[in-house]
This record gives C-alpha cells, sequence and structure tokens, in this order.
C-alpha cells in the first residue's frame, strides 16, 4: 500500500440481521482509496449506503466482512479500546446537527477532544482559542450555542474537529442545517483548508452544489459504488 493512502477499504460489505425483520445489506463489497490530501465528497439516494460507509470509516461502526486500512493500519483488527484512541488522536468529526454541547461556551466545546487527548489545560485553552480565530468566530468564544447563529455553530464544530491536528476529517451533511449563504461559507472554508492545508475530507451529502467542493465524486447505490471521477470543484 502507497504511504500516501490514509484510507483503504477493500470489498467491504455490512449486513443488518434483526429479528423477525429481513436482512439488510447496507454495503456490498465496497473498495476504495482515499489519498493524504484528497477532498472526496460521497453521494447517493437515501438507503444506498454513503452514512454506513462514512461510520466505518469513523470508526463508530464495524464492517461485518473485508479489510479497512486507515494510515496502514488494519483498522479491522484493533479491539473496542484501540479502536476509541485511534479516533480521538487521528480523526475529525462534523455533523449536520454541530453536536456542541448546549451549557457549554464555544470555546470549551472546541477544547473537548484534547482533553480527552490529555493536553494540559494552558495548552488547551491557547489551540482552541487560534482554532476559533482561524474559523472566523473567535470573537464568539464565550458565547453559548444557543446566543450564535448556526453558521457560527458549524465553524465552531470546524473548529473542534481540527483542533487535534487530524489526519483525516470526517463530515456527515455539513450544510444540512444551513441556509445557502452559510452552505457555501462552510463548504468554502473546506476547501480552503484542503488547498491550503492539504487537509483529508471525507464528505457525505446529498446536495450536488455542495459535492463540486471536492475534488472527487464517489456516488453509492444499492451498497456499491457506481460512479468514482474527479471534478473541476469550486475555488475556494
Amino acid at each position: 500500500m502507497s504511504d500516501s493512502v490514509i484510507v483503504s477499504v477493500k470489498n467491504l460489505t455490512k449486513i443488518y440481521e434483526t429479528e423477525g425483520a429481513p436482512r439488510v445489506t447496507a454495503l456490498n463489497g465496497v473498495s476504495i482509496n482515499i489519498s493524504l490530501g484528497e477532498f472526496v465528497a460521497v453521494m447517493g439516494p437515501s438507503g444506498s449506503g454513503k452514512s454506513t460507509f462514512m461510520n466505518i470509516v469513523g470508526l463508530l461502526d464495524q464492517a461485518t466482512s473485508g479489510e479497512y486500512w486507515l494510515e496502514g493500519k488494519n483498522v479491522s483488527r484493533l479491539n473496542a479500546d484501540e479502536r476509541a484512541d485511534l479516533r480521538c488522536q487521528r480523526l475529525g468529526f462534523i455533523f449536520q446537527a454541530y453536536n456542541l454541547l448546549a451549557r457549554t461556551s464555544a470555546i470549551e466545546n472546541v477544547e473537548l477532544p484534547m482533553l480527552y487527548a490529555r493536553v494540559g489545560a494552558v495548552e488547551r485553552r491557547r489551540a482552541a482559542q487560534a482554532a476559533l480565530e482561524q474559523m472566523g468566530v473567535g470573537d464568539q468564544a464565550q458565547k453559548l450555542p444557543n446566543q450564535l447563529s448556526g453558521g457560527q455553530q458549524q465553524r465552531i464544530a470546524i473548529a473542534r474537529a481540527l483542533v487535534n491536528s487530524p489526519s483525516l476529517v470526517l463530515a456527515d451533511e455539513p450544510t444540512g442545517a444551513l441556509d445557502s449563504k452559510n452552505s457555501h461559507d462552510v463548504m468554502q472554508r473546506f476547501r480552503a483548508l484542503n488547498d491550503e492545508r492539504g487537509l483529508t475530507v471525507l464528505l457525505v451529502t446529498h446536495d450536488p452544489s455542495m459535492a463540486l467542493y471536492a475534488k472527487r465524486i464517489v456516488r453509492f447505490e444499492d451498497g456499491q459504488v457506481i460512479s468514482d471521477a474527479p471534478t473541476t470543484g469550486v475555488s475556494a
């Protein structure tokens, strides 16, 4: 495997079986490589397997069969604690609903991943403030989420995802709760981070206009990859 490949999944399958319910094959033999510094959008209709794929790559779920390699490490062989450590240290997450703690200030929300990584208090505060500044919300550090707009909350969520310098950022419908202006602002920030810092981004979206900010689009249907092609993208 090339050193530049950060994610490699081989013949990945995911089958859900519930007593009394039909067996559901969410992924059926998916094989994808993502290289360091790529910006990849995953698209597909509801039930296509794109969210299942994202959850497995994000170590939030496990495949039924197949292999998943992250930075050259066979994740399929790790135990639960090892997977949790890897998720904390190497991955950053951004969700549609922001997932900020309601009674915690913006800067304290951004500090959380560093707290789990046992970073000291002074360094946590410095790094969190720097991440907020980078996302253009440094002046909102002491506010609670309910005092902020949706666009501001999502920029804080992005700062939180980046603060531990992850190898890979996974963004699951990050513009789904935003209006058009804020959606494009958030995607421009992703594109700038990819262009200027080489950030590796895996984006799940149903919106073709948001997917165009990526440089490669992978389309899922019925648990399989039906197309995988580069795109000219949208400039930051």
